[in-house]
């Protein structure tokens, strides 16, 4: 008999990845909610933001840091990415919210 062991690892990175997509899934969440007339929606653009922010840090210091990241290269570049795109919505969301001047008149 062999004593095969299941080795369960979930990496800083994918922790990261994973932040950045729950800030996408409540990012459009808030944008279709406020789309349908319900402007009070964008109070909550920070989540997204906070979620982004973190993941970004999280994937940074996993990929920089992390000797096994257990993924591969492109796979941490979209965790980059789809944390810096969530940062992006959450500042646009927040900009609508406090009625920030994004383009001048």
């Amino acid at each position: 008999m062999s004593s095969g062991s299941i080795r369960s690892t979930t990496s800083i990175s994918k922790v990261g990845g994973a932040l950045g997509v729950a800030g996408t899934m409540i990012g459009f969440a808030i944008f279709v909610a406020a789309c349908a007339g319900y402007g009070a929606a964008f109070a909550l653009s920070p989540i997204p933001l906070i979620l982004g922010s973190v993941g970004l840090i999280l994937t940074l210091f996993g990929g920089f840091f992390s000797k096994d990241i257990a993924m591969e290269d492109p796979q941490v570049v979209a965790c980059y990415l789809i944390n810096i795109a969530v940062i992006a919505g959450a500042l646009l969301e927040m900009a609508f919210w406090k009625n920030w001047m994004v383009f001048a008149h």
